[in-house]
C-alpha cells in the first residue's frame, strides 16, 4: 500500500506561505509605521504583535490570491477606560483612513485592503483589566451601543499553545502540515461557498484536539523513522467524525435529525468555533468529511502510488502531485485456462 508521503510533502511545499511572507511583512510594517504617525493623541499607549495563522505558522496560499495578515494591538488600558469598544477602534480607523482606497471597520477588526489582493486585519484589545483578562473590541462604526461588545480573548496564549503543541520539533512539523492540508481541503471543497464552511482556526483546533503523530521505523539498525501523513489524516478525521452527536429540529411539523458537533478553542474562554454554522451546514460539513475519509482509505488501499495520488487529488485539488505510473505495478495479463478439448 502506498503512503504517498513524498507527494504529501511536495504538496505541502507548494501550498504553504513562503515568499508571500515577505510581502505580508512589508504590508504589516507599513501599517505599523502609519499607526505611529497618525494615531490620535487621545489614544492610549499600545504594543503590536503578529497573530492568526501567520503567527502560528499554519498559513496556506489562498486559491483566490487574497493574502492576509493579522496584526494585534494591545492597548495599555482597561475596557472601562473608554466609553465604548468602537471608540477604541476609531483611533485605529482614523489613523489608517486614506492609506488605501479601502479601509473598513468590520465588527472584529479594522481592515486595510491593497489593490494587489493583500489585506491587513488590525484587531484592538484592552490588555490591562482589573480581572487580569484581555478583551477584544467588537463593533462597527454604525453599531449601536447595544451591538458593541468587549469579548474575552487570549490571542498570545493561543499562538503559544499552537506553536508549542507537541514537544518534538519534527512532530510539530507534521502537526502544521496536517493543518495546512485541512485548510487547502476546505478551500477546494467549499470553493464558492460564502457562508457555511468551517474557519481556519476551527480546523486548527480540530487538529489540536484530535490529531495523533503517525510515523514508522523504516530502519531498525539506525532507528530512522518516517512520518505518515496519510495515516495521521485518517486517524484525525475518523476520530473527529466519532464526536458527532444528534440534534433534532421541528420542520414543517416533522422531527428532523441532524448531526451536531462542537469544537472548542484551545484557550480560555474556549468558545465553540462552529457556533455560527447552522445544523444544515454542519450536516454538509460532516458529509464532506466522510467523503474525505473514504478517499483517504481508498488511496491507502491502492497498490500504485499514481492511482492513490489521483484519488487524493480529487479532495485536495490540482496542486496535489500525481507521480507517473509505477512500471512494476502494471496489471498482469489474465491467465489462460486450458480447455478440456486441448487437454
Amino acid at each position: 500500500m502506498p503512503h504517498c508521503q513524498k507527494q504529501f510533502e511536495e504538496f505541502h511545499d507548494v501550498i504553504k506561505l513562503s515568499d508571500e511572507n515577505t510581502t505580508l511583512q512589508e504590508k504589516r510594517d507599513i501599517i505599523i509605521n502609519r499607526l505611529k504617525e497618525k494615531m490620535p493623541k487621545s489614544a492610549k499607549p499600545y504594543t503590536t504583535f503578529n497573530q492568526g495563522s501567520y503567527a502560528m505558522n499554519t498559513g496556506v496560499k489562498p486559491l483566490d490570491d487574497h493574502y492576509d495578515i493579522d496584526l494585534g494591538l494591545f492597548f495599555e488600558m482597561s475596557k472601562d477606560d473608554v466609553s465604548s469598544p468602537v471608540e477604541a477602534k476609531k483611533w485605529v480607523y482614523d489613523a489608517l483612513l486614506g492609506h488605501t482606497n479601502d479601509v473598513r471597520m468590520k465588527r472584529p477588526c479594522v481592515t486595510v485592503t491593497y489593490q494587489a489582493g493583500y489585506h491587513v486585519d488590525v484587531t484592538i484589545y484592552a490588555s490591562e483589566n482589573p480581572d487580569g483578562k484581555v478583551y477584544l473590541a467588537k463593533g462597527k462604526l454604525t453599531s449601536s451601543l447595544e451591538n458593541q461588545s468587549w469579548d474575552e480573548s487570549n490571542p498570545k496564549d493561543l499562538i503559544k499553545t499552537i506553536r508549542e503543541h507537541f514537544t518534538d520539533a519534527d512532530d510539530r512539523k507534521q502537526f502544521r502540515r496536517i493543518i495546512r492540508f485541512l485548510k487547502r481541503w476546505k478551500d477546494v471543497q467549499f470553493n464558492g461557498t460564502v457562508n457555511g464552511k468551517p474557519t481556519g482556526i476551527a480546523l486548527t483546533a480540530i487538529a489540536f484536539h484530535h490529531m495523533q503523530i503517525k510515523k514508522e521505523t523504516v530502519d531498525f539498525f539506525s532507528g530512522k523513522k518516517e512520518y505518515r501523513d496519510l495515516d495521521a489524516l485518517i486517524h484525525l478525521i475518523s476520530t473527529f467524525l466519532s464526536k458527532f452527536t444528534t440534534r433534532y429540529e421541528v420542520e414543517e411539523g416533522k422531527l428532523v435529525e441532524y448531526p451536531y458537533v462542537t469544537v472548542e478553542l484551545p484557550v480560555s474562554p474556549c468558545p465553540n468555533l462552529l457556533e455560527k454554522m447552522t445544523l444544515k451546514q454542519l450536516k454538509v460539513f460532516k458529509e464532506k468529511l466522510e467523503e474525505l475519509l473514504d478517499c483517504l482509505n481508498e488511496a491507502k488501499e491502492e497498490a500504485d502510488r499514481s492511482d492513490a495520488a489521483t484519488i487524493l487529488k480529487k479532495q485536495f485539488g490540482d496542486d496535489f502531485p500525481v507521480p507517473p505510473k509505477d512500471p512494476g505495478k502494471k496489471a498482469s495479463a489474465p491467465a489462460v485456462i486450458p480447455s478440456s478439448e486441448s487437454a
